[in-house]
């Protein structure tokens, strides 16, 4: 299992949207195999960061690219609220020892 975090800071004129497309996105990932979603703010500016469960490094490197692309229905929603679009964001895969 791989823990997968995403972090990114959004624009102070767009938080309401943007509160709107992360409930969004959290609810289609169960559709990916991704489960335990969890989204906090950091103290400093409007940081997020996203962590969630997939299966397997395959599934990493899918959702990284879907969550990369501006064609995504729901994923490139982040493509305006990213100051300097979704290039800026960023991810980490931390692999779970079962």
């Amino acid at each position: 299992m791989i823990q997968m975090i995403i972090q990114y800071e959004v624009k102070q004129n767009l938080l309401g949207q943007y509160h709107e497309a992360i409930h969004r996105i959290s609810a289609m990932l169960p559709d990916f195999e991704a489960d335990m979603f969890s989204c906090s703010q950091s103290d400093q500016r409007n940081i997020f960061i996203e962590s969630f469960f997939v299966p397997t490094e395959a599934h990493y490197h899918a959702m990284k690219k879907m969550r990369l692309s501006r064609d995504h229905s729901v994923f490139g929603m982040l493509e305006d609220y990213v100051p300097g679009g979704l290039e800026r964001i960023g991810f980490m895969a931390i692999k779970q020892k079962r």
